[in-house]
């Protein structure tokens, strides 16, 4: 599995769910294999804090191994969702839960949802049925 920059994390300063941005990593003395403790700093109030990468995981794996595909809801962008909701993406053949909602500089709402096999994808949702303009069947010419 590849490493990766960011992850979303509690801040223990901020007290808010956050991206942690990863800034080093723990080493071992003596040790060949690298340490599974990291620092990661928040990238809202920059403070750093070492994080043991496993449990990380672990509980990312656990969450997601128990969600039932017949439980799911199938994603549709016209859809509505909340926080904590299971999801069917039928495209990418994934189940994942919701794990936030954000609108964004367009207007459009969006949530973020942790998938098994793809991990964290932003999707569009409530988006309505385009309105598309009437025309007149028929121009008459003079």
């Amino acid at each position: 599995m590849a490493k990766t920059k960011y992850i979303m994390y509690d801040c223990a300063y901020c007290h808010k769910p956050t991206k942690m941005e990863l800034v080093g990593e723990q080493q071992v003395e003596g040790a060949e294999t690298p340490s599974s403790k990291a620092w990661y700093r928040c990238t809202r109030c920059k403070h750093s804090t070492l994080i043991n990468r496993q449990t990380l995981t672990k509980g990312k794996n656990g969450d997601l191994a128990n969600i039932d595909r017949s439980s799911c809801i199938r994603y549709s962008k016209e859809q509505v969702f909340k926080v904590g909701q299971v999801i069917y993406h039928s495209e990418w053949d994934d189940v994942g839960r919701v794990i936030a909602k954000q609108k964004t500089s367009d207007g459009t709402q969006a949530i973020t949802v942790s998938f098994e096999k793809l991990g964290e994808r932003r999707l569009i949702e409530n988006v309505q049925a385009s309105f598309e303009p009437e025309f007149p069947q028929s121009i008459s010419t003079p």
